[in-house]
Formats: structure tokens, C-alpha cells, sequence
């Protein structure tokens, strides 16, 4: 009997000194394995759509995003695990102090998103995309008014299930060093803390959620966050015709996956002198299956090493000058990578530019199902 009271103070202590960080810890890697395969449904971060004098709060318009119920309904129905939901929430919240929403009209179309998601059975990733819009409005991005973003949010969503609802608290970050990143996730951090201790973040780094960034950096001391990046590699086929990702890449067209010596990459006039014609230079080595396993497995490897887990946001392939042929090579590639590396991920994106279907319709095309089902064959 007096051994197994001291057993029992024993482990009972034990649970005190370690308990709250190893249980924090246990729930992101528990959750992380339950997100598997994702998908995006944009929508509610098109803010160009909205008025610049408004700082395009006027962007979304509930008749279109009741057409996502639909969508959502189709994610869940086709398989998927988890839908990440980009939503400009800056759009919505004043541009100075005391930042209080100005269109809270607005949030109930993100509010909706988020409802018809779990009803439908999906995890929910609520992920604050664009909150600097196009850099034109300079207070939108003033790291004051973006943690008191995140203390809104997380009042707003507080007592969601935090088992099937996470906090990304920033899309991809840029024009902003890593140092400044990191001091304004830490703030961010601490704030929703506060709010929702028990819901898992999800966190990337600098350089557009950069892999390579990610590698380079070191985990922050909160044990209950999963690690995300991104991943368009090789950029001059994911990205080929995207003016929006740069001069150099507008006159792309009809770039094989892999690279193909009989299909030889034209370097348009845009591109030359560029580092876009940098990476059509090296795309032999950077479109090879085992190079970008290799890059993946380094993002893996992090995770091991730092004991963390961790999550691709975004990856995918723009649909507008690719053939489908190629694009299903590219998916068959990366979501194979990712099965045997045993990363869960969330393909960029459901109804865009990025979508999976066949055109003219919105059916995931047959050799894109047969991508997404490699993701299994380990």
C-alpha cells in the first residue's frame, strides 16, 4: 500500500512539473496527424475585388459566398480531411485605435464558411491572409493593429472545438525580416494565448512561408503550434503565365513536368536577365522527382529534429497555360513526396485558378484523382 502512495505522489508530481508542456505538445502532433489531406477554398481573401477607399471592406458579397456552401460540401464529399479558409479579416477591422470591426456584417460570411465546414465534417484552418492588402493602405500593416487582428479573431472564435478549428495567424509574411517576424508572432502568440489557451496555431516564417526560411529557424517556445510552409517548387511551372507573380513569368507557356529535352523551354524577352531565366536554367535538376523529394524531406527532417509537426499550407499548379497531363505529374510527384514523408497538406486551391477539375467543368479530373490517391501508396 505505502509503495503504491508513493507511486501515485510520484507520478502525480511528475505530471505537475511536466504535464501542461508535454500535454500542449501531444495536442499538436495528435491534431497535425488528424489534418491529412486539405484543401483551400479562397474567396474570402479577394480584397482587390473590394474599394480602395474603403479599404475594401466591400469585397465580399454574400450571394457569392453562399455558392461556397456547395464547395465545402464537395471538398468534404471528394475526400478531403481539412479545408484552410484565406480570409482577409482586415478588410473588416478599423484602420486605427481602438481597432474595433467596422463591417461586422462582413464576419458573418467567415462565420459561415467555418459553420457549414464542421457541419460538413472538415477540420477548419481560419487563416489570416492578406492583412497588408496590396501595401497601398500603409496603417494595414502596422504590427500593432495586426495583433489586435488576432485578439478579435480569437475572442470570435474562442470556443470553437479546438480538436477541428486552428488559428494560422498569418499568410505567408514578406517585405519583412525575420527578426521583425518573429518578435511580431511572439506578440501574437501571447495575445490569442490569453484568449484561446488551447487551440493549436499554426505558424510559418518570413519569405512567403519559405521551406528554406523554415529550416533556418527555430521553433518558438509555445508547445501548442504546427509548423507550416509552402511549397511551388519548381516556381516556372507551378507559376508559368502568373503575371501577378512578376513580369518575368507572364509569357511562360507550355513548360513540360518533369523537364523534357524534347520540349525545350522557350526564355521569353519578359524573362531574360531575370531570375526567372535563372530557374528555367536550372529546371533539369529542380523539376526531378528525387530533387524535390529531397526538398521535402529536408522540411521533414526539421520537424524531427525540433520534435515538432508541421503542415503544407499551400501547393499546386496554375491550371490557365499547363496542360493537365503535366499538372497531374507535378501532384502525383509532390503528394507521393508527402505521403511517405507522412506531411499533411491542403492543395491551392478548390475553384480557382489552381483547381483540380477538367475544364468547363467541376469535376476533379481522373489523373488528378489518381495524384491525390498516391498520397496512400507509401
Amino acid at each position: 500500500m505505502r509503495f503504491d502512495l508513493f507511486r501515485v505522489v510520484v507520478l502525480s508530481m511528475m505530471c505537475f512539473v511536466f504535464g501542461t508542456s508535454g500535454f500542449a505538445q501531444g495536442d499538436a502532433e495528435r491534431r497535425a496527424a488528424k489534418l491529412g489531406l486539405g484543401m483551400n477554398l479562397s474567396y474570402l481573401d479577394n480584397f482587390w475585388k473590394g474599394t480602395k477607399e474603403k479599404h475594401f471592406s466591400d469585397f465580399a458579397k454574400p450571394e457569392e459566398a453562399a455558392k461556397r456552401q456547395k464547395m465545402l460540401a464537395d471538398i468534404a464529399k471528394a475526400g478531403f480531411k481539412t479545408v484552410r479558409i484565406p480570409i482577409c479579416f482586415s478588410a473588416w477591422m478599423e484602420l486605427k485605435r481602438p481597432y474595433e470591426w467596422d463591417n461586422p456584417d462582413a464576419l458573418k460570411m467567415a462565420d459561415s464558411f467555418i459553420k457549414w465546414a464542421l457541419d460538413d465534417g472538415l477540420n477548419v484552418v481560419i487563416d489570416l491572409h492578406h492583412p497588408e492588402f496590396d501595401r497601398s493602405v500603409p496603417e494595414a500593416d502596422n504590427p500593432e493593429r495586426i495583433v489586435n487582428l488576432w485578439v478579435r479573431i480569437a475572442e470570435r472564435y474562442k470556443n470553437t472545438d479546438p480538436e477541428r478549428v486552428f488559428f494560422e495567424l498569418r499568410n505567408e509574411p514578406h517585405n519583412i525580416t525575420a527578426e521583425a517576424w518573429r518578435w511580431q508572432a511572439e506578440q501574437i502568440i501571447k495575445n490569442v494565448r490569453e484568449i484561446a489557451p488551447k487551440h493549436t496555431l499554426i505558424v510559418g516564417f518570413h519569405e512567403w512561408n519559405g521551406r528554406k526560411e523554415m529550416i533556418e529557424s527555430k521553433p518558438f517556445d509555445d508547445p501548442n503550434i504546427i509548423y507550416t510552409f509552402h511549397y511551388y517548387a519548381p516556381f516556372v511551372f507551378t507559376h508559368q503565365g502568373a503575371g501577378w507573380a512578376g513580369d518575368s513569368m507572364k509569357d511562360l507557356r507550355d513548360i513540360a513536368f518533369p523537364y523534357s529535352a524534347d520540349r525545350k523551354i522557350k526564355v521569353p524577352q519578359s524573362a531574360k536577365g531575370t531570375w526567372t531565366e535563372n530557374q528555367i536554367n536550372d529546371y533539369k535538376r529542380d523539376s526531378d522527382p528525387k530533387y524535390m523529394y529531397a526538398e521535402l524531406k529536408a522540411a521533414k527532417d526539421w520537424s524531427l529534429k525540433n520534435k515538432v509537426p508541421i503542415f503544407l499550407g499551400e501547393f499546386g499548379s496554375f491550371s490557365q497555360y499547363a496542360s493537365m497531363e503535366d499538372r497531374c505529374r507535378h501532384a502525383d510527384t509532390v503528394y507521393s513526396a508527402l505521403g511517405k514523408l507522412d506531411i499533411p497538406s491542403a492543395w491551392w486551391e478548390w475553384d480557382g485558378g489552381f483547381n483540380m477539375f477538367d475544364k468547363g467543368t467541376d469535376q476533379i479530373s481522373p489523373c488528378m484523382r489518381k495524384a491525390i490517391d498516391s498520397y496512400f501508396a507509401k
